[in-house]
């Protein structure tokens, strides 16, 4: 993973941090705002994972490939939409590589993180239909955490 987005998570999870201090703050646990917050920290988790996630993907891809490889396949990673769930990662993996998707789905497996990933990405597909999130922000950071491991694997 380049430092540039281990860069990128490390800034979100500052960011889930200083959300996290102002929501526990004695006068701000009761605040109409607080729901709004925790929504963003979903959508501002999952959205990070998944631009990264597919960062990651096509740098690798697309080493040494010449333009007109690199265009198609910025095409079909990059500009598709993909939630970082594992389920997703291990369909693309599939697509590249069964070794990579068996090797990937054993190490989530053993990792114990996959409901964590799933769950984050399950609020976000909620938020996004119009569903209230019903989840404290400690929550949110447990499975974005959680998510960052599964996409060290």
């Amino acid at each position: 993973m380049r430092e540039a987005y281990k860069a990128q998570l490390d800034d979100t999870s500052y960011e889930l941090q200083e959300i996290r201090k102002w929501i526990n703050a004695d006068k701000n646990k009761f605040d109409s705002k607080t729901r709004y917050l925790v929504s963003y920290s979903v959508v501002k988790a999952s959205g990070t994972l998944e631009v990264v996630f597919k960062r990651i993907i096509y740098d690798y891809l697309t080493f040494g490939v010449g333009d007109k490889t690199a265009t198609y396949i910025e095409k079909m990673i990059l500009d598709s939409s993909y939630n970082p769930s594992t389920g997703k990662i291990s369909q693309l993996l599939q697509n590249i590589s069964s070794e990579w998707k068996i090797q990937f789905d054993t190490e989530v497996k053993s990792s114990g993180q996959k409901d964590k990933n799933n769950s984050l990405v399950q609020l976000r597909n909620d938020f996004a239909h119009g569903e209230a999130i019903n989840v404290s922000i400690d929550t949110v950071i447990t499975y974005y955490d959680a998510s960052i491991e599964i996409l060290e694997i």
